[in-house]
């Protein structure tokens, strides 16, 4: 049976947690409503697209894993009302089968590529600047029908503003990508680098070579060997004359 579990808040309430504690960095004063969904029995991809054709001003999403045709066509529809879409995917995205990435791009749909050490990992959406959709929730057939996964669905505009920040320091190439601990015992972060999002555009990435730093080979982007390849390990190059002018020598397997 589908469970709907809509949570009030009182942070005001909690007055014997100390709300440094409670909020690390951020303290709210607003009531925020929510609504918890689980899959894969609930009807979260159905609520997803709903929440969707109900925007009126702008809609931004911060997705790892994107295959999801219904919710494309649900930012496609906002865009063609005179939505404001901008749409923010890890840069792997658009080596996947059934990324919806060139369907976006394809529409007109603003869309950007976080590159960096590890991978833009984030799965939320924040529409009209007042309701956040988050969770673990990528926005795939698998986490709708097969994975155990959770939604949040969020009404509080104090809440979306954070996450409304954070989607524009991708957006603006102004975010952190690698940190390291400067106390180990206290876990103390420092940043060490930051990164910068690539635009997308039709075209880009379409045949472009994946090297490997350990063994000087380079791979057409569906190789199975191309997958194994370690982030870290990871070098792109635009032709196959440039992988061959940097040493790279040609997968036997793929044949690029």
């Amino acid at each position: 049976m589908k469970k709907f579990i809509w949570l009030v808040i009182l942070l005001k309430s909690i007055c014997f947690l100390n709300s440094n504690f409670l909020f690390a960095e951020n303290s709210f004063k607003d009531i925020p409503q929510i609504q918890i969904m689980f899959s894969p029995e609930d009807n979260c991809a159905k609520e997803i697209v709903k929440r969707i054709d109900t925007a009126e001003n702008s809609v931004l999403v911060a997705m790892y894993f994107f295959t999801s045709r219904p919710m494309a066509k649900a930012l496609l529809r906002a865009k063609q009302r005179g939505v404001d879409v901008k749409v923010c995917l890890d840069e792997d995205q658009p080596e996947s089968k059934y990324s919806k990435v060139r369907f976006l791009v394809n529409n007109q749909v603003s869309t950007k590529l976080i590159p960096g050490a590890g991978y833009m990992h984030n799965k939320f959406c924040v529409i009209d600047g007042c309701v956040t959709i988050t969770g673990s929730y990528n926005w795939t057939a698998s986490a709708d029908l097969k994975n155990d996964e959770n939604v949040l669905f969020i009404e509080s505009s104090e809440i979306a503003d954070c996450y409304k920040k954070r989607f524009y320091d991708y957006w603006s190439n102004n975010y952190v990508d690698i940190c390291e601990y400067k106390d180990k015992n206290s876990l103390e972060k420092i940043p060490l680098q930051t990164s910068a999002a690539i635009i997308f555009k039709h075209g880009l990435n379409k045949q472009k070579y994946i090297g490997d730093k350990n063994s000087k080979k380079f791979h057409k982007p569906n190789c199975s060997w191309a997958k194994k390849i370690k982030r870290e390990n990871k070098v792109i190059f635009k032709t196959r004359k440039e992988a061959l002018k940097k040493g790279y020598i040609p997968c036997k397997s793929c044949n690029p």
